[in-house]
């Protein structure tokens, strides 16, 4: 018997023990936590090992009877069931393309920097650049290297998402 099964089972045990609710394949499968097809398969397997028995109540309800059960007073309290994403946490993988970051850049000082997720950068750039412009080579100047800068920080945002992965 696998792992998952034994868990499910010992679940069972406690879920029958320590409340008089109704033993159904929902009802296990939130108690357990597991999935439905899981609670299905175990019950399943224990009434055909002769270990329950299966009824069925007149609005179609299947319901599982576990032999000899009675509730125990002294029971000890069923673990809190641990919670259970739906969705799988991870952390997005963010990239930027370099090249994408300097054409950006190229049209307006800064937006590289802001796709990179530096705003405080893009900001700064911004400002240097426009004012650089006022007196026309210092803001060509500038404006080349935001360009350089905007690539660079794209590469860098790159190579911290892969070194998080890698670790």
């Amino acid at each position: 018997m696998d792992p998952s099964r034994a868990q499910i089972e010992r679940r069972l045990l406690d879920f029958a023990y320590t409340t008089d609710a109704k033993i159904t394949v929902p009802a296990l499968a939130y108690f357990a936590p597991c999935t439905i097809a899981e609670a299905a398969a175990v019950l399943d397997e224990l009434t055909s090992h002769e270990r329950l028995t299966m009824d069925v109540e007149d609005d179609g309800t299947i319901v599982y009877q576990l032999l000899g059960r009675q509730r125990l007073a002294d029971a000890p309290a069923a673990p809190p069931p641990r919670a259970v994403s739906l969705v799988p946490i991870s952390h997005a993988r963010r990239e930027a393309s370099p090249l994408a970051a300097a054409m950006l850049s190229v049209m307006v000082p800064g937006a590289g920097h802001l796709y990179a997720g530096r705003i405080l950068a893009a900001i700064m750039w911004f400002v240097v650049v426009t004012a650089g412009y006022a007196l026309v080579l210092p803001g060509l100047v500038f404006h080349l290297f935001n360009i350089m800068s905007a690539a660079a920080s794209a590469q860098r945002l790159n190579a911290s998402s892969r070194m998080m992965l890698a670790a």
